[in-house]
């Protein structure tokens, strides 16, 4: 009876892991099709459905990429409600920023890592024979007691990995230019800043559209 327990414990934490192993990837994969504007200044992972707002083609867009495991969906989310009020004719484009290659990597690594030891411990191998090592007493403790080892290794590499994903981020992108970053600032712009940094991007791209129209005959010539 135990056994079976143990058993059903081990194939449901095999089922989490390569759920997120594998929808992982195409969520990596997808991320690096969607780019269809020749975008290329920021190489990010899409970790969750990234959100539009407003659908206006021809007119400017701003884009949030926040830290999704650290709350900041929400911020997003009434930032947007505030900023489509105020300009109607502003796209914004909202998606999960994530922390670089390295970290994803070794998030990848820690979640095979953990479903490794897990084998181990329901097939009854010691890892430690074949690297000629002495045993920890840890690991003794571990084999006597499989259930609770199990749910150590399944919380414990998950508050790593998620702790590993917190990347704090909150960075804003007027046309793909960076206008914000609390990773450099340190905080969220309060709903008056905002409003200004919009207006002055706004100013800019009117004055740059008004040039391009102004010299677009000479270049027809």
């Amino acid at each position: 009876m135990e056994n079976n327990i143990f058993i059903i414990i081990f194939l449901i934490f095999i089922g989490f892991t390569a759920r997120d192993l594998l929808f992982g990837y195409e969520r990596n994969t997808s991320a690096k099709e969607v780019d269809t504007e020749g975008d290329n200044t920021h190489n990010y992972k899409k970790e969750i459905p990234s959100m539009t707002f407003k659908a206006q083609p021809n007119g400017p867009t701003l884009k949030i990429l926040y830290c999704y495991s650290c709350g900041y969906k929400r911020a997003f989310d009434e930032y947007s409600t505030l900023i489509t009020d105020r300009f109607p004719d502003l796209n914004i484009m909202g998606d999960n920023y994530t922390p670089g290659m390295a970290r994803s990597k070794l998030v990848q690594l820690l979640s095979v890592l953990k479903l490794v030891l897990m084998a181990l411990l329901m097939a009854n191998i010691n890892p430690f024979t074949f690297l000629n090592v002495n045993t920890p007493g840890v690991w003794h403790w571990m084999t006597q007691h499989k259930m609770y080892a199990c749910l150590m290794l399944f919380f414990l590499s998950n508050t790593l990995e998620s702790q590993l994903m917190s990347s704090g981020a909150f960075e804003i992108f007027y046309n793909d230019v960076p206008v914000w970053s609390k990773l450099t600032t340190g905080r969220i712009p309060s709903p008056p800043e905002m409003f200004e940094i919009i207006d002055n991007q706004n100013k800019l791209y009117a004055n740059q559209l008004n040039l391009d129209l102004h010299s677009l005959p000479e270049k027809l010539i």
